[in-house]
């Protein structure tokens, strides 16, 4: 704004006001694509060997044929205690009446065994080697 003092005789001193305008100001953004470095990544695979442990367990059944000779009147179940599993055996004999006579069981033992074995195992992986 600019001032410019004059005087008037009658009513003394005039001042005169100019008005300046206000100038909007705009931001201007450019962008350019350069060359930069080149990136070169190569891969190759990786096999290892790795051992692994693993407990396994194995059962074996032993068969024991045990002799009864008993005359029973229905056919016994098969009947489990603990590891032993009993397995009946039936046979008719013919008579004058025809009865069920117990002829033997068969008993099956399981035992229990755990064994830790190892494996080798092949295990592939990327490996990535990059230069800048």
């Amino acid at each position: 704004m600019t001032r410019t003092d004059k005087t008037d005789p009658a009513r003394g001193p005039v001042v005169e006001e100019a008005t300046i305008p206000v100038v909007e100001e705009r931001v201007r953004l450019d962008k350019t694509v350069e060359q930069g470095r080149t990136v070169t990544v190569r891969t190759h695979p990786v096999t290892e060997t790795e051992t692994l442990t693993q407990p396994l367990a194995h059962e074996r059944v032993t068969v024991e044929r045990v002799p009864i000779g008993q005359v029973v009147s229905e056919i016994p179940p098969v009947r489990e205690d603990g590891d032993l599993t009993v397995i009946p055996v039936v046979e008719e004999r013919a008579r004058v009446v025809v009865e069920q006579v117990l002829v033997e069981e068969i008993h099956l033992r399981r035992t229990r065994e755990e064994t830790v074995e190892a494996f080798e195992v092949e295990r592939r992986r990327t490996e990535v080697e990059i230069d800048e």
